[in-house]
C-alpha cells in the first residue's frame, strides 16, 4: 500500500444468535462497498482465530511486510 488512505476495522462482532447466518457476511460486503466509494486503498484488520476464515473468504490477506514487535509491561 502506498500513501493513500487506509480503512482499519477495529470493531467488528456478531451476536452469537446470529453467527452462520450471514450477518458477518452482509456487514463485510457493507463495509467493502463502502470503502470503495471512499477511494480506500485498503483494509486491516486483526481478526480472532475464529473469524480468520471469514476476512479470508472476502479476500483479506495476510500482508508481507507488516512486522510486530510486541512490548510487554516493564
Amino acid at each position: 500500500m502506498d500513501n493513500n488512505p487506509v480503512g482499519y476495522v477495529t470493531n467488528f462482532f456478531v451476536l452469537p444468535s446470529q453467527r452462520n447466518k450471514g450477518a458477518g457476511s452482509a456487514l463485510l460486503e457493507a463495509l467493502k462497498q463502502h470503502s470503495h466509494s471512499a477511494d480506500l486503498e485498503g483494509l486491516i484488520v486483526w481478526p480472532s482465530e475464529r473469524s480468520t476464515p471469514l476476512y479470508q473468504g472476502f479476500g483479506f490477506q495476510s500482508p508481507e511486510e507488516l512486522l510486530e514487535l510486541p512490548l510487554g509491561t516493564c
